[in-house]
């Protein structure tokens, strides 16, 4: 039986759900977006100047366009996009000054999608031995460069900075590896569940936090998710034989 400790029966949820593939359905790639874009009567002006997407675990429920278009009230139009569909747009008044400075991201050149940015993402945290349970994707047109790269943003369960990364949207190369929060460094050393970094690391150390008020049959369940994911268990004792 689970323990009614609320963290307990989160971890337990969240873990669960993990091995399962239960959590909400992903937006699709980023890139499947465009082709609807394009195809909209502001297209012929307007300009993509943004990608974004939030709390992808690993993929964002959508991703957010922003477009430059003097078309539209305050020069700036927002579209939500969902598996290469539009599901809304919106042409905000407030909140979009910083929009005008921000220069068009080069369409043709668009090659390394949201999937292969996690990857990376994932392998700098696992290097970093750093473990995180979402992150925020932002494509941009970097000002030095002049070519889009993609900021990537990792988050811990609780919603605390993890660290950040910059990778190419051209070619897929790290323009800035892995900048670890110093936070995260101080967590991380004060819960070593485990050696691994990345998505599955973020688990396990919210399990390992949770491990004193768990039953030893949650902690045995845990632990074996753990092993099945991460090679080792740390986490409550092995399965009986």
């Amino acid at each position: 039986m689970v323990n009614d400790n609320p963290m307990s029966r989160l971890v337990f949820l969240f873990l669960a759900l993990l091995a399962t593939g239960a959590f909400a359905a992903p937006a699709g790639p980023a890139f499947s977006g465009l082709k609807a874009i394009q195809s909209q009567p502001y297209a012929a002006t307007a300009k993509i100047v943004e990608i974004r997407g939030e709390r992808g675990d690993p993929q964002p429920r959508e991703w957010v366009f922003l477009l430059k278009d003097s078309s539209a009230r305050g020069g700036v139009r927002e579209v939500t996009v969902v598996d290469g569909k539009i599901v809304s747009e919106r042409t905000p008044l407030r909140g979009m000054s910083d929009v005008a400075d921000l220069a068009p991201l080069d369409i043709s050149v668009l090659s390394f999608d949201a999937d292969g940015v996690f990857r990376t993402a994932h392998n700098e945290a696992n290097k970093s031995q750093l473990g995180f349970t979402w992150m925020d994707y932002t494509l941009r047109t970097d000002a030095g460069s002049n070519s889009p790269v993609w900021t990537v943003k990792l988050y811990d369960h609780m919603g605390a900075s993890v660290g950040t990364v910059r990778i190419s949207a051209k070619g897929g190369t790290v323009v800035s590896s892995l900048q670890a929060d110093p936070d995260a460094r101080a967590r991380a050393g004060a819960t070593p569940v485990s050696k691994e970094g990345g998505l599955v690391g973020g688990v396990s150390k919210a399990a390992g936090r949770a491990a004193k008020s768990t039953t030893d049959s949650t902690l045995r369940f845990l632990g074996t998710l753990q092993e099945t994911f991460v090679g080792e268990r740390t986490i409550g004792p092995k399965e009986e034989e």
